[in-house]
């Protein structure tokens, strides 16, 4: 049993390289060893020899390679290059580090290594991408974030996809702050792109089985090969969990709560048509379920009572419900890239389609008590098509431009309910009257977009690189939202009672703002643009200025309840100015990066529950632009290979948000001087493994990792010492792993355990508190400690 307690008083508080920041994961060895550590730098490296001193007839030994950091190699600008020579915030996550390391059973688990950066979410269902204070705190289908996910180069629009688990890769790249040049829209966060691993000629892959906490059985491959010669070759990777035992205890049922399915699969086929033109063939699919609650509410009230007499537990394990709970995912997609050179020139093609259907169950009011339970069926389409041609890197003026196009169509039928008392089965009587509600609506995007970017060497040392793109973009939405008065109708069974409704006034005064059709249609255009001067101080260490503009798309308030809501949200806007260094010391042995940012940010998209003219008996739930905000921040990040042994990393992200002029529309009152929401004022990151050699040619790595978040609100208001329920505190979370790799290097037992003294903090929470009737909010109780163990078979 986990003990949680809620503060009453809360308060402020306040990379690398695939190699580097996955192997992020080890800090207690950062602080006992980092000293000696680097005290024995000298020792380390070899002794030079004088060659008149050396026996004229010894045959020369060969030389030991050198202790440095790998060199990482990625396509933030859509071409090839080393990390540390792009100017520009970014971290870089290898998948040999990520299989290794047991990273991936969810997307959101890279951005723990990324300073400023997190992605909360709740059995590896959707995440909540937030990148230096920007995110999107409205999680409806049809609402981008601001965060671009990319899948080889693909853009994924629709959050709730983005949450595919990451195997067989070949690394993960995050920029943070705007990309609107190159990466297009909806990239103001910054840019995520997971990169698969190609096939190859070479016969080669991996079979890794795993067991941890809650009976969780992991099984993941991979196996790729020649299938003609080099001409046409082939992969094809699966990865698969079940957790037969779910993590929370459901009090009132009896049951065990959160039991997992994620089933997915990517198979890939490569064919070399010429010496001058590739074709990449990917499909994907991927079968998700989770059954029963993973969520609770908790009380403010000191006899503990949330509601109706009910007493939620204290134990962030149990939870209680009387509805349903069940969530399942089906989603498919395909992707084609085709590269042709043309000489020293390259066209890329990219072709990608996305199909994501949700279909899900769930007791809204996360109690036993019956006062709504929800059922939503969703289906989203997309297709997109980008061509690029790239003129030769090594010219004095280099350059990337291209098109792209994009579409898609997303359908959503989503019901809420209460259910009279002799077919809900609740715990005690709810005061909440029998209701019934649907919103059924169809919204369609299109866009299209021609972008460009340069860079020019005006000395070796003095480059520059400038970008622009233009966009349009088009959306039409077609809504048509029903609501019956209270105590005017039934249902036939408590099973189907979306489709066995008997009865209902849908045209009483009460519910007339409640009852609406909406049918806009808008077309947004906007430029976007960069300009990034560098200056190479030596061949390792460089600074840069980057300034940059971007935007994010506008859209609906799809999950407007009152007609008041409904209004058509500007696109973002914002101006990033940022001013950085990456360098590399010692042979490479050390890279130090750090930069310092500042954002002004215009229009910003929040959700916010508000009062409607200064009544507070009439609350609205809206989806408004806040006219004016701005972050400031830093990021330091150090990796260091102090010997071959030995391998440290440090980084620290320091984060202020605040926004501006901040009016909640229809009178609802001014919030100026509150945060942005996830955005902490200190990350941190210490990591250290250390590596055993063993007589019989294997080895043992052992490995720790420390990483702490600062305070954050989970809503722009309220951000008030009562509503704590809302906030998340700070707090360290430390995982440790020892791995032994059998001699030959085929076989690897891992042993491991995240979250060691199982903290207990929150994942998320909702809204719930109405004074005089709900003295609480809905709190998402993060997992606690896990342990395990894995084999890895590589061939």
């Amino acid at each position: 049993m986990r003990s949680s307690t809620f503060p009453a008083t809360p308060g402020h508080t306040t990379n690398l390289n695939p190699t580097l920041l996955v192997r992020a994961m080890r800090a207690a060895f950062a602080v006992t060893l980092g000293g000696c550590a680097f005290a024995g730098m000298a020792h380390a490296a070899p002794e030079d020899i004088d060659a008149a001193e050396a026996p004229v007839d010894a045959a020369p030994e060969p030389a030991l390679a050198p202790v440095t950091l790998q060199t990482v190699t990625v396509t933030a600008q859509k071409r090839e290059g080393r990390a540390q020579d792009v100017p520009s915030a970014i971290t870089v996550l290898g998948g040999n580090e990520l299989l290794s390391e047991g990273v991936g059973r969810s997307a959101n688990e890279i951005l723990n290594y990324v300073p400023n950066a997190s992605a909360g979410t709740q059995q590896h269902s959707r995440p909540r991408w937030w990148i230096r204070g920007v995110g999107a705190g409205q999680q409806q289908l049809d609402f981008p974030n601001p965060v671009g996910f990319y899948r080889d180069d693909v853009y994924i629009s629709n959050s709730s996809a983005t949450g595919f688990p990451l195997f067989d890769l070949e690394r993960v790249e995050v920029l943070r702050g705007p990309q609107g040049t190159l990466w297009g829209k909806n990239t103001t966060g910054g840019a995520i792109n997971v990169v698969s691993r190609k096939p190859s000629a070479q016969t080669d892959g991996y079979f890794k089985a795993d067991y941890s906490s809650h009976d969780t059985v992991l099984l993941q491959g991979a196996i790729g090969g020649s299938i003609k010669d080099d001409v046409l070759t082939g992969r094809i990777s699966f990865h698969s969990e079940e957790q037969h035992e779910g993590n929370f205890n459901n009090v009132f049922k009896g049951t065990k709560d959160g039991e997992l399915k994620d089933n997915a699969l990517r198979a890939q086929l490569r064919a070399k048509i010429n010496r001058d033109f590739t074709a990449n063939l990917s499909l994907h699919y991927r079968d998700y379920r989770v059954d029963g609650a993973t969520t609770t509410v908790a009380s403010y009230a000191p006899n503990g009572v949330y509601r109706n007499g009910y007493v939620p537990s204290r134990d962030p394990e149990d939870v209680s419900s009387n509805a349903p709970s069940i969530q399942n995912i089906e989603q498919k997609g395909a992707n084609l890239t085709l590269e042709h050179a043309f000489g020293d020139y390259a066209l890329t093609s990219i072709t990608g389609y996305e199909d994501f259907e949700s279909d899900s169950l769930t007791d809204s009011d996360n109690s036993p008590l019956e006062i709504s339970r929800g059922r939503t069926e969703a289906r989203s389409r997309q297709f997109s098509q980008e061509l690029r041609l790239a003129s030769p890197k090594g010219d004095r003026i280099n350059w990337v431009g291209g098109l792209h196009y994009f579409r898609e169509t997303i359908d959503s039928d989503s019901s809420v309910a209460r259910l009279p008392e002799p077919i809900a089965a609740a715990f005690l009587p709810s005061t909440q009257p029998v209701g019934f509600n649907n919103t059924l609506y169809k919204h369609k995007t299109r866009s299209f977009a021609a972008f460009g970017s340069a860079t020019v060497d005006f000395t070796e040392r003095l480059l520059a690189t400038i970008g622009l793109r233009w966009t349009t973009e088009t959306k039409d939405l077609d809504l048509r939202r029903i609501q019956a008065a209270s105590n005017t109708i039934n249902f036939g069974n408590a099973d189907n009672w979306w489709n066995t409704l008997v009865g209902g006034n849908f045209g009483a005064p009460a519910v007339a703002r409640n009852n609406f059709t909406s049918n806009p249609s808008t077309t947004w255009r906007a430029w976007t643009y960069d300009f990034t001067p560098q200056y190479k101080i030596d061949e390792n260490k460089r600074v840069y200025f980057k300034y940059a503009h971007g935007i994010k798309s506008g859209g609906y308030n799809t999950s407007a309840a009152d007609v008041r809501a409904l209004n058509t949200v500007e696109p973002e806007e914002l101006d990033s100015y940022e001013v950085g260094l990456k360098s590399e010391w010692l042979g490479r042995r050390l890279n130090l990066n750090a930069n310092l940012f500042y954002y002004d940010y215009q229009k910003v998209q929040v959700n916010i529950t508000g009062i409607y003219n200064g009544d507070p008996t009439q609350t609205v739930n809206y989806l408004q632009n806040v006219d004016r905000a701005h972050v400031y921040g830093a990021e330091f990040e150090l990796e260091a290979r102090p010997t071959e042994a030995l391998h440290l990393q440090a980084s620290v992200g320091l984060l202020r948000t605040q926004f501006d002029s901040f009016e909640i529309q229809n009178g609802g009152g001014s919030r100026n001087g509150n945060e942005f929401v996830r955005s902490p004022h200190v990350t941190a990151l210490l990591a250290a493994d250390y590596k055993v050699p063993l007589a019989n040619g294997g080895r043992v790595v052992f490995g720790v990792d420390s990483h702490y978040t600062g305070k954050q609100f989970y809503f722009v208001d309220p951000q008030l010492d009562s509503r704590y329920l809302l906030n998340q505190s700070g707090y360290t979370l430390t995982n440790a792993r020892a791995i032994y790799t059998a001699p030959g290097g085929q076989h690897e037992f891992r042993v491991y355990a995240d979250n060691i003294t199982d903290k207990v903090y929150k994942n998320h929470s909702l809204t719930a508190f109405v004074p005089g009737t709900t003295n609480g909010d809905v709190v998402y109780w993060a997992p606690g400690r896990r342990v395990g163990g894995s084999y890895t078979y590589h061939f």
